[in-house]
């Protein structure tokens, strides 16, 4: 992502629906006030080489996939790639879904 003039990480982070957290890990920043317009952000993908592994995670009563993307800082979007979900809105409990 390309910052632009008006951007602040924490609208980026909620456009991506992911947080300034990993926004600042990805992008090593240490001051999350402090981005520049044309700075090239990463969005997503991991800013340690370790948690390149897949991980799984089992659904549980109450979960959405809102929830579980803000929990592992990743996309609904992605989630329904990997995972061959059509209606965001239609999980179970039990369902085995990979969340990296």
């Amino acid at each position: 992502y390309t910052v632009k003039k008006g951007d602040a990480l924490s609208v980026i982070a909620k456009k991506y629906n992911t947080t300034v957290k990993a926004l600042q890990s990805l992008n090593n920043i240490k001051d999350p006030n402090k981005i520049y317009v044309g700075q090239k952000l990463k969005i997503s993908g991991s800013a340690s080489k370790t948690s390149n592994k897949k991980q799984y995670y089992t659904i549980k009563s109450g979960d959405t996939l809102s929830g579980i993307s803000k929990r592992f800082n990743t996309s609904i979007k992605t989630l329904q790639a990997w995972n061959g979900i059509k209606n965001p809105n239609k999980i179970y409990a039990g369902q085995k879904i990979r969340v990296r």
